[in-house]
């Protein structure tokens, strides 16, 4: 993963949004062709430093929030919208319709840091993406999106630093060796094909989800029911109340729902009364997937009163759940 996002902020260098600004954004910062090489190294990896905190900040930011992690990530709805957002994104790519950044942004991000120097550099930097936005923001959503269904705070900051690098890679050379500008390639159709590559980058992984939201879909069917039947039929049997816990090993909350609430000794001896039906969904099956979607789970842990239709998701307190349990006695 770590090569895909430095080779992708490589390739967003390269777009139309980008490269022919690189020996603007050189001079802009402090680069002159007469600066010795550590002066140009030092002002651009300022530069480049700006990118790293905005692009890790955006990394962390998806990967502590994981809306799109486990359980969430499961529902072909879910699926099918990332499909549709990465088709739509794809779509800006191939030039079908275009975005940018409203003219009073441009003006305001021009007029931000002091006008040399590394504290400007590295306010360029920082706001380097949002400019790029339009070229860039295609394919960081795609790897924004892949760092949040992972849930992995430090892969999310070594991607976006990777990606950072990618992107600024072109920048520290020639900040470094100025007296290079002048070999660059002249800006051209090429920087187009690259765009479109990207865009069939994201094409390919919208399919990806597309086959996931048609799974998930599809196996909606009373199969998905196979594996709690059996024991709600016995629980109907002993004329007990059901509970259906959804869980997974992976699930944190799902954790401290077990061994601070349901291993109570108060709320266990209440739970006597009840069926306590545990689902595990940590790996994604036909059947879990279906008796996730039947029962409307998008997060974990989930508990479903059968009876009742009541649902609560995440954790509770020992207390509120022996309220929810006499109160789901009395009826």
């Amino acid at each position: 993963m770590l090569l895909s996002s430095f080779i992708a902020g490589f390739l967003s260098c390269l777009t139309p949004c980008v490269y022919p600004l690189i020996p603007m954004t050189l001079s802009v910062i402090g680069v002159r062709r007469n600066d010795s090489h550590w002066n140009g190294f030092l002002l651009t990896s300022t530069y480049v430093s700006g990118m790293v905190l905005l692009y890790c900040t955006l990394g962390i930011l998806f990967a502590s929030v994981g809306w799109l992690a486990g359980s969430l990530l499961q529902s072909p709805w879910i699926n099918l919208a990332l499909a549709s957002f990465l088709l739509a994104m794809a779509a800006n790519l191939f030039g079908l319709y275009s975005w940018a950044l409203p003219p009073a942004w441009h003006e305001r991000l021009d007029r931000l840091g002091p006008k040399s120097g590394y504290l400007h550099a590295f306010t360029m930097g920082l706001f380097a993406g949002l400019i790029a936005a339009p070229c860039t923001g295609p394919i960081l959503a795609l790897i924004l999106t892949s760092i949040a269904s992972k849930h992995h705070l430090a892969q999310a900051i070594y991607d976006m630093i990777a990606y950072s690098l990618g992107m600024g890679f072109p920048f520290l050379i020639l900040g470094t060796f100025s007296s290079a500008i002048r070999y660059l390639p002249k800006s051209g159709h090429w920087m187009n094909r690259i765009k479109f590559a990207l865009g069939a980058l994201l094409i390919f992984a919208s399919l990806g989800y597309g086959f996931r939201a048609y799974k998930g879909f599809s196996s909606r069917s009373l199969q998905a029911f196979e594996q709690v039947e059996a024991e709600i039929r016995l629980a109907r049997s002993q004329n007990k109340k059901i509970i259906l816990d959804f869980w997974a090993e992976w699930c944190t909350l799902c954790q401290e729902l077990d061994e601070k609430t349901l291993k109570n000794p108060e709320v266990q001896k209440v739970l006597e009364n009840f069926a306590l039906i545990r689902i595990d969904v940590s790996h994604e099956t036909p059947k879990s997937l279906g008796l996730q979607e039947a029962y409307k789970v998008v997060g974990l842990p989930t508990l479903v009163f059968l009876d009742s239709g009541r649902k609560v998701s995440g954790f509770v307190e020992p207390k509120t759940f022996l309220k929810l349990l006499r109160r789901s006695l009395r009826h």
